[in-house]
């Protein structure tokens, strides 16, 4: 079979989210089951506790597949995935989920679920298929926000940057939570990595929080690096959305628990292969339980102090 044409389609996906770089159901009663295909996007070590949570949770065989970051390896590795005939497919990371879609759009339509994919709504993985469920990455606005104001009761202005084209939907959603905290949002949209920092300035004298969306134009390592820099020089609460930016200076994230959220894609493939629910009517779900990370280093330099209550509730606390 010439995967060229499914190539180009999973490219498309990955396109539209400015990432692609040129170079089923059910066993039967009393049947063995059929085995579960869990595809990686590549080997980051960020997949390994999802994959032990879901395998321990499911307890149901299952078979590890990985693209090792490239597309270009979809035929061959979904031709092996094809040969064990899965009841489905559990896709972690973009390229993954992209690959899991387009190679599931014909009969018989296997069962896909997708997690870990930053921002899933850009990839348009749920349109045009009915059988594709999956787990957001990202936690809620209001969880998101009501963490800060704990942090810091007194922030009243929040500041986002991002890009129209990757997160103008979940803005509305920041500011719709916003609004039931009593907070005002105060957003620019950019174009350009480059146009951050000047973006930022400008912002930065209307607020006294900041967060910082996982939006591919915006997080871009020299962006984190200097926001770090910029946020303890204006004395700003700066929230971002991965334990990677708490560890380079940002005050505070809230981002899913990540072994939880394995056992919370077991639990969806066994409604689908068991209960008979449709990935449709399961949709892509909240993360259950997240982590709170503070950077309590980056409290000091913004003179921000932390009492035990805020202590308490994080889960990780990094002090250097």
């Amino acid at each position: 079979m010439d995967g060229r044409p499914i190539l180009n389609k999973i490219a498309a996906l990955l396109l539209i989210a400015g990432l692609w770089i040129m170079p089923a159901g059910a066993h039967a009663a009393g049947a063995a089951p059929r085995p579960i295909a869990i595809l990686l996007s590549d080997s980051q070590e960020a997949y390994t506790r999802p994959v032990a949570s879901f395998t321990d949770e499911i307890q149901m065989p299952v078979k590890v597949f990985n693209l090792k970051g490239d597309i270009n390896n979809a035929p061959a590795v979904m031709d092996k995935i094809r040969a064990i005939r899965p009841s489905l497919i559990f896709a972690l990371g973009a390229k993954a989920a992209c690959t899991a879609k387009v190679w599931t759009s014909d009969p018989p339509h296997t069962p896909v679920i997708f997690a870990m994919v930053l921002n899933w709504r850009q990839y348009r993985l749920t349109e045009g298929q009915d059988n594709i469920a999956g787990i957001a990455t990202e936690v809620a606005p209001g969880t998101q926000l009501a963490n800060m104001t704990i942090i810091s009761p007194r922030l009243k202005r929040v500041g986002i940057i991002y890009s129209r084209a990757h997160s103008l939907q979940t803005v509305r959603r920041v500011k719709d939570a916003a609004k039931k905290l009593g907070l005002q949002i105060i957003d620019l949209s950019i174009r350009r990595p480059k146009e951050f920092r000047q973006a930022f300035k400008k912002l930065s004298e209307q607020i006294d929080a900041y967060w910082m969306l996982a939006d591919p134009v915006v997080y871009t390592l020299k962006n984190v690096d200097w926001l770090t820099q910029r946020c303890a020089k204006n004395h700003l609460v700066c929230m971002g959305q991965s334990k990677n930016i708490a560890e380079v200076g940002v005050l505070l994230a809230v981002n899913p628990d990540i072994a939880n959220v394995g056992r919370q894609a077991a639990s969806m493939a066994k409604n689908i292969l068991l209960r008979h629910q449709l990935p449709e009517r399961i949709g892509v779900m909240p993360p259950l339980g997240t982590r709170l990370v503070l950077n309590a280093k980056t409290a000091k330099e913004i003179g921000l102090k932390l009492n035990h209550t805020v202590m308490d509730m994080a889960n990780d606390i990094i002090d250097r």
